[in-house]
């Protein structure tokens, strides 16, 4: 499989910590993961707000350790070695502390079946207003191709993905609004994902999620976008 690294958005940045994006001197009022907060109660953003010195942590390194992996690994056109990437992983102390999400996460047996895209790539859409970060993208040659597929559109199965980092007993919940908003972001830029998908990260073991169709995850963001919108007006 021959695949190209997609380029990153020309102009686009997100500036962290406060995870703000800009396209040249353009600032977005809202990124993806802020339409959604606005469906959450008052009581569900208290409770991650109150275990964010948990989760918060965890989840930007094991981000980091997915990021760097799957550079090292697939990106043809960087500076990345493999070789580098995994000694990191293996031997700094911040990366040891989560050694028990990180390892099963990057030994997991299906990137030997897949070629990778794309990972914490960031993507915009100027007609919605809207930015964010998304994990991975792959194509996978087993995967049919998803029917509806407009013209211009071609090549083996893409695949959006979404990485969650959970601690042992933590719940797995529908990510399908969040993955179908980036979705619809990148096909402004004229990125075609025919499939969604969610890789659950626990300590000891990495489990990717059944796969969900594009109708699904683009029907799960308009309905969140519906909801923002009744609320503001981000233009």
């Amino acid at each position: 499989m021959n695949t190209t690294w997609l380029d990153p958005i020309p102009g686009l940045q997100r500036r962290d910590p406060e995870h703000r994006y800009w396209l040249g001197d353009h600032l977005f009022p809202v990124s993806i993961t802020g339409v959604l907060q606005v469906a959450k109660s008052s009581y569900a953003l208290a409770r991650i707000e109150a275990s964010r010195p948990v989760w918060e942590p965890r989840g930007n390194t094991c981000h980091l350790a997915l990021e760097l992996f799957l550079a090292g690994r697939y990106r043809q056109d960087g500076d990345v070695d493999l070789a580098e990437v995994l000694n990191r992983l293996t031997s700094e102390e911040d990366f040891l502390d989560y050694r028990e999400w990180i390892e099963p996460l990057i030994s997991h047996e299906r990137w030997d079946e897949v070629e990778v895209l794309a990972s914490e790539r960031a993507t915009c859409c100027l007609v919605r207003n809207v930015a964010g970060t998304f994990d991975v993208a792959f194509v996978d040659l087993q995967l049919p191709v998803s029917g509806g597929r407009p013209a211009g559109v071609s090549g083996p199965a893409r695949v959006l993905a979404d990485l969650k980092s959970l601690s042992a007993s933590g719940s797995t919940y529908c990510t399908r609004a969040q993955i179908g908003g980036y979705m619809a972001l990148e096909w402004s830029h004229g990125h075609w994902y025919d499939y969604g998908q969610t890789l659950w990260c626990r300590p000891g073991r990495s489990q990717f999620s059944p796969l969900y169709s594009r109708s699904e995850c683009l029907s799960a963001w308009a309905a969140a976008w519906a909801h923002y919108a009744g609320h503001y007006r981000p233009f």
